[in-house]
């Protein structure tokens, strides 16, 4: 999980890669955390409006729509429902900030571009510390950088613990979440609008 400066909040290290995303995520405590909503403070309000919804997270077609788990509309929704493309988009863009993070992680710790040759355990103990280190650089960078000091809400706010351990659940979607993907999918079509392409 990435927070919106590009930051690992949460991390989870040592699956096979077969099993794929949605699978890891069904089985994982940050599933379980996520499902449950107790990883999030309480509902806000959006900007601008009286709507009060719950932080979410953003995911892609394999994960299951939940009240805490949006994901995007099929084409099939988008191409008939201008305010649902609305949502795809602003859903991508979010989205982007974790493929960001991603990069960001591996422009530095260039290892990840090349098949490492050590032991399974001895790269997950590597992929951790890259996710601390990581964390610190951008921290520093956020702090120094004064166009990016906008982005930090305030720093006393940031988690004192960078990563959180996480063990295996599960989960599926829920009616709550169509209900929540509505409310957002009308909020970025009233209170927003999509730049021309």
């Amino acid at each position: 999980m990435v927070d919106a400066n590009c930051k690992f909040v949460i991390i989870d290290v040592g699956w096979y890669g077969k099993e794929g995303d949605a699978g890891i995520y069904m089985k994982s405590k940050l599933g379980e955390l996520v499902k449950n909503g107790t990883i999030f403070p309480p509902p806000k309000t959006l900007p601008h409006s009286g709507i009060l919804l719950p932080y979410v997270v953003v995911g892609d077609d394999a994960f299951s729509l939940s009240e805490h788990m949006m994901k995007p509309y099929s084409r099939a929704q988008m191409l008939v429902d201008e305010k649902k493309r609305t949502f795809n988009y602003y859903l991508s863009k979010a989205k982007r900030t974790s493929e960001n993070a991603f990069g960001i992680l591996c422009a530095i710790f260039r290892i990840f571009f090349t098949p490492i040759h050590l032991k399974p355990e001895t790269i997950d103990s590597v992929i951790v510390v890259s996710c601390c280190f990581h964390n610190m650089l951008r921290d520093n960078y956020l702090s120094r950088n004064p166009s990016n000091k906008e982005r930090i809400s305030n720093l006393e706010d940031l988690p004192t613990q960078n990563l959180i351990d996480l063990a295996g659940t599960g989960g599926y979607a829920k009616a709550e979440g169509f209900q929540v993907g509505s409310q957002f999918t009308d909020y970025f079509s009233t209170h927003r609008h999509m730049p021309a392409e």
